[in-house]
């Protein structure tokens, strides 16, 4: 049921692997992909070398009828971070290669020429790629399904991974993307344009009955659950405005946590009112949490595209302070037609914009907007760093290699641990979720450690704490194991401990990454590890306990931490940078205080107790 395909594009040796013990004690997805990366890549290994190992990793559930069952991860040693690198996306193709008969697939060695891989059932191989190198990634996309078939999925990359830009994205088909930790680049260090796959095969469940029963039970929890509605209708631009509100947004280079125009601007009503057109879902999803837009006035009427996702809006809407929904969107087209992840590219483009303005960048400088909002500009310079072009090159080596050239920069440089940092400013408001900036094992992210019970509005106790701003009925029937239920929320629930709850929530999202379902609230709210024991015994037929995924969750987060702690991590690397620090954050009301670096430091210390960590 569960088989690997393991390709070295150097010998162009094809092998095939059974994984079904690794999947019973790493759950699939997200779970299997770490366990082989570990095992297989060298702690010295260069991520752009050809021993270092590409793997990709359909979840368990992915190709059934679950709710959401679309999610593949794509898994590295970073290029950006030089740490664990990996990403997550949706849509078909993770179904596709499940359809064809496997569930992983590892890709090392280097290719001497361009090459793509097609799977089509079992009949795999290994085709010249050299009329396709240097094609933006949406037209490698279509020469790929002309050639051999309209109905393969195709992950692919742009000329941003053909040059290493160390954030390339690999694309999936025309609109999604493992956008986050320079996937693209390791695929174009092995000289690999694109993996195509077709599949017309079924994924079968080892206890039909049982299944259909947490089947039906997913579907009703994922869509009464309070958060379906309001997801569906604004999808990922459900937080534009709150974050605007409690003064979190990421602006003008996190130096301005709100904007008084944004509602009108750049909110979530104006999108709905005035540019979505339809909504869109992934494979078996109830939820279409993303939409199709349609420019209906203006100078860009009649441009169309997919989104708007709020990554896209927080990034270039406020980090770059672009006010036009069309340009928002147009620069996340140049990002996916070059492949290059969408929150990185924003970041440098906001590091160079500040540094320029501060007189730093020398004979950059021309190369470089002066001011926030320069659409014009924010857009040559994204093309420069797809084409590695003049201040394009050194902008591609991302933030923390970039300011290094820079003297003087570092203070502008919003990265942790060497990627980028996203959407969210944590002065605006220090949470569970703020936190996870700094624990993530993929380095400076917001995806990997986000409370089930969050709420962007609710208040915080002091810095260890959150109030519990949830109705007392959801905290009594969140599917969370008693004991740490207890000790997260306290008994009676009182308040939500940050650290326990970061540790719990990484460990959720993981099971979910490993599973193949998708991190949307009305999953990640209303399915909790009991589920996703029993809905792993009826799919695969082992016998799981709500306790074993736990703990297999907690030591797939361990393995990610040790694999960085082999590439030189330590505790003193879990912090932000001095702005926020050192800076108090504009927003509506006045200023919001800097961080506490003794205080934080704290909270980093109960965090790795909690895990057991040294």
């Amino acid at each position: 049921m569960f088989k690997i395909i393991k390709i070295d594009l150097s010998s162009k040796k094809i092998d095939f692997e059974d994984a079904t013990n690794l999947h019973r004690d790493f759950l699939g997805g997200l779970g299997v992909n770490t366990k082989l990366l570990v095992d297989l890549t060298p702690p010295d290994v260069d991520p752009l070398g050809p021993e270092n190992n590409l793997i990709f990793g359909a979840g368990t559930f992915v190709g059934t009828l679950l709710p959401t069952a679309a999610r593949t991860e794509l898994t590295s040693k970073s290029p950006l971070s030089n740490r664990f690198g990996t990403s997550n996306s949706g849509g078909l193709w993770g179904a596709a290669l499940k359809f064809a008969g496997y569930s992983h697939i590892v890709v090392t060695g280097k290719s001497p020429t361009p090459v793509y891989i097609t799977i089509n059932n079992d009949q795999i191989s290994i085709e010249d790629a050299t009329h396709l190198w240097g094609l933006n990634a949406c037209e490698a996309v279509e020469r790929i399904k002309r050639e051999i078939g309209s109905d393969y999925q195709v992950a692919g990359i742009g000329p941003a991974g053909e040059k290493l830009v160390r954030f390339a994205s690999v694309q999936n088909n025309y609109h999604g993307a493992w956008g986050r930790t320079g996937m693209g680049a390791v695929m174009g260090s092995k000289n690999l344009k694109a993996v195509a796959v077709r599949g017309t095969g079924k994924v079968r469940v080892a206890d039909r009955r049982s299944f259909a029963g947490v089947m039906t039970e997913a579907f009703k929890k994922v869509i009464n659950n309070d958060s379906f509605g309001y997801t569906k209708r604004y999808g990922s631009m459900v937080v534009a405005d709150p974050y605007n509100k409690i003064g979190a947004l990421p602006g003008h280079n996190f130096t301005r946590g709100y904007f008084d125009d944004w509602v009108d601007t750049r909110g979530r009503g104006i999108f709905e009112k005035k540019y979505k057109e339809k909504d869109l879902a992934c494979f078996s999803c109830p939820i279409a949490c993303t939409h199709w837009t349609n420019v209906r006035e203006g100078k860009y009427k009649g441009y169309e595209n997919k989104g708007l996702e709020v990554s896209f809006d927080l990034e270039f809407g406020a980090k770059l302070g672009i006010k036009e929904i069309a340009e928002i969107l147009k620069c996340a087209e140049v990002c996916n037609l070059y492949g290059m992840d969408v929150i990185s590219a924003s970041g440098v483009v906001a590091f160079a914009i500040e540094a320029n303005q501060n007189g730093l960048l020398g004979k950059f400088g021309a190369e470089v907007p002066g001011t926030w909002g320069d659409f014009p500009g924010i857009v040559k310079l994204l093309e420069h760093i797809g084409q590695r072009k003049g201040v394009g090159d050194m902008l591609a080596e991302g933030i923390k290699r970039a300011s290094l050239n820079i003297p003087g920069s570092d203070r502008y440089a919003m990265q942790i641990k060497g990627v980028e940092m996203p959407v969210r400013d944590p002065r605006g408001k220090w949470d569970v979720w703020m936190l996870g900036y700094l624990t993530n094992t993929r380095c400076g992210d917001h995806l990997r450690t986000r409370s089930p019970v969050d709420n962007l509005l609710g208040q915080v106790r002091d810095c260890f704490e959150e109030e519990i701003a949830v109705a007392e009925d959801i905290i009594s029937n969140l599917d969370m194991p008693k004991n740490l239920k207890e000790a997260i929320f306290g008994a009676p629930p009182y308040k939500v401990d940050i650290s326990l709850m970061a540790k719990y929530a990484e460990d959720l999202i993981t099971i979910i990454n490993s599973a193949g379902l998708c991190i949307r609230p009305p999953v990640h709210r209303s399915l909790g590890a009991d589920f996703y024991a029993r809905a792993l015994t009826a799919v695969t037929g082992h016998s799981y306990t709500e306790r074993e995924v736990l703990a297999a969750a907690s030591n797939i987060w361990d393995l990610q931490h040790e694999f960085n702690v082999r590439a030189g991590e330590k505790i003193a690397d879990y912090v932000f940078p001095d702005r926020f620090y050192e800076e108090a954050l504009p927003v509506q009301s006045g200023t919001k205080p800097p961080l506490s670096r003794e205080v934080i430091s704290r909270v980093v210390q109960r965090y790795f107790a909690a895990r057991d960590w040294k």
